[in-house]
């Protein structure tokens, strides 16, 4: 019997889905741009958000391109809020230091390839982390 393999979108969401949760529980649901901590029960509200679109493949699962941010602040960046993209280049450069707003805009041109490979390696390491993060 042949295994029927898993359709890449399908693999994309499920790696989405992990990766962001593990996001949100990095940064212990607090917003990158505003600093608002979302308590339990208001974590709805707490995205990750993508400093580089997320239909940007080579910067999409990028650590520290994408970071816990509030449903407001990623509304406002999202349509182009100059007062909160500039927040979130000043908080990325604090957090991951100097320059790291730059390698993110040359990572953004950088060749990338999908990979079935690619997708389910992170779909593991990602599964991981987010156990470590829920039995902490």
């Amino acid at each position: 019997m042949i295994k029927k393999l898993t359709p890449l979108p399908k693999l994309v969401k499920k790696l989405d889905d992990l990766f962001q949760m593990c996001i949100r529980y990095r940064d212990d649901f607090t917003c990158i741009t505003c600093g608002r901590k979302f308590p339990r029960g208001e974590r709805k509200e707490c995205h990750a958000g993508h400093f580089i679109s997320r239909g940007i493949y080579a910067t999409r699962w990028d650590e520290e391109n994408v970071n816990c941010q509030c449903a407001g602040c990623n509304l406002r960046q999202s349509i182009g809020d100059v007062e909160v993209i500039h927040k979130y280049e000043v908080a990325l450069e604090w957090k991951y230091g100097k320059g790291t707003v730059n390698r993110l805009f040359e990572k953004k041109h950088a060749p990338f390839k999908l990979t079935r490979a690619y997708l389910e390696d992170n779909i593991e390491l990602y599964t991981q982390a987010l156990k470590k993060y829920v039995d902490n």
